[in-house]
């Protein structure tokens, strides 16, 4: 059977023209000419074989080609998504501070209490300085949080929509991936006063080592989002499993505290294995380019690197796979 849908607008944001092939080969059947059966057709019961047309895809990287080509629709997703988050919210966007914020003070004052000695970083002392520590924890961590606990149910969100018509699924984990890049940019409004006041020894060259660490916490949270929506998709219990998860990785990642007091408490074997995990890679980086905080092992960043790199690669393969079968099951 082939079906063909044509000038269909989602959210007034992509007029194309989607074209769905797909079908049913009986055993003897034929084929028209000019189709291809991929050798990753699947053989179903009743003795039928469920066919996919076209060159097989391996790695998945047409889903890249197809996710860019619908851009546009990408960015009704996310102004969609944007606009559902802060509808009929009083404080609006600045929801978006009080959260670091406030978890940032709650950190201090039980620090406070506790009389813990903190490390102080760069030429910056006392509070501030800890507060600074502790905000870009939170704000990196944020990313993570936000990112994965929205795209996890983003494609079930849209079940009514993907069993309907067809366009790149990708979209939508990526959309809920831009929400929480959206929201870790405007909080990174609150970082410069606080690092300002803290006199943290800021050293502009060393500044640029943000972008990168940023870049390499996306394309884990890209890798991530991949698995873990289209896993939801397929089996509800990873979407009731995934605050616990994010709970405990919140605490094994360095979000309140620096890499000192793992150096202090840890063998330089689990340090590696510490700093293995991208997230407290990318914390220990963008600590060092804005207060001068010591850098991880490089092994250990290495070791993330590769990981971050597999789960990537992986990730894009298991969704293509998934995709296949994706109006049917979810």
């Amino acid at each position: 059977m082939v079906s063909s849908l044509g000038g269909w607008n989602i959210l007034g944001g992509w007029d194309a023209s989607l074209r769905i092939v797909w079908g049913w080969k009986a055993e003897g059947g034929t084929l028209e000419k000019g189709e291809v059966v991929r050798e990753d057709s699947q053989r179903s019961e009743g003795g039928k074989e469920l066919v996919y047309y076209g060159e097989p895809d391996f790695l998945g990287l047409g889903q890249l080609r197809e996710a860019w080509e619908g851009r546009e629709l990408l960015y009704s997703f996310f102004k969609r998504d944007l606009l559902i988050r802060y509808r009929q919210v009083f404080v609006g966007v600045l929801w978006v501070l009080v959260q670091p914020l406030l978890g940032t003070l709650i950190f201090l004052m039980l620090f406070h209490f506790l009389g813990t000695q903190r490390t102080v970083v760069g030429q910056g002392g006392g509070r501030l300085g800890d507060a600074s520590l502790i905000l870009i924890g939170m704000l990196f961590w944020q990313l993570v949080n936000n990112s994965l606990r929205d795209a996890t149910g983003s494609l079930v969100n849209y079940r009514h929509v993907i069993t309907k018509i067809y366009f790149p699924r990708m979209l939508l984990p990526l959309s809920s991936l831009m929400c929480a890049l959206f929201d870790l940019l405007v909080g990174f409004v609150l970082l410069v006063p606080v690092v300002a006041m803290a006199n943290a020894g800021v050293e502009w060259w060393r500044v640029w080592g943000v972008l990168p660490a940023l870049l390499w916490l996306v394309l884990f949270c890209f890798g991530a989002i991949l698995w873990l929506s289209s896993l939801n998709a397929q089996y509800r219990d990873v979407g009731y499993a995934l605050p616990f998860v994010l709970q405990i990785g919140m605490f094994i990642s360095p979000v309140v505290y620096g890499y000192e007091r793992i150096q202090g408490a840890l063998s330089p074997v689990w340090q590696i294995l510490y700093t293995a995990n991208p997230v407290a890679s990318c914390i220990g980086i963008a600590r060092w380019a804005v207060l001068g905080a010591p850098l991880p092992p490089l092994l250990g960043m290495v070791l993330a690197a590769v990981f971050t790199a597999f789960l990537v690669i992986s990730g894009l393969i298991w969704f293509q796979r998934s995709n296949q079968s994706m109006a049917d099951r979810i």
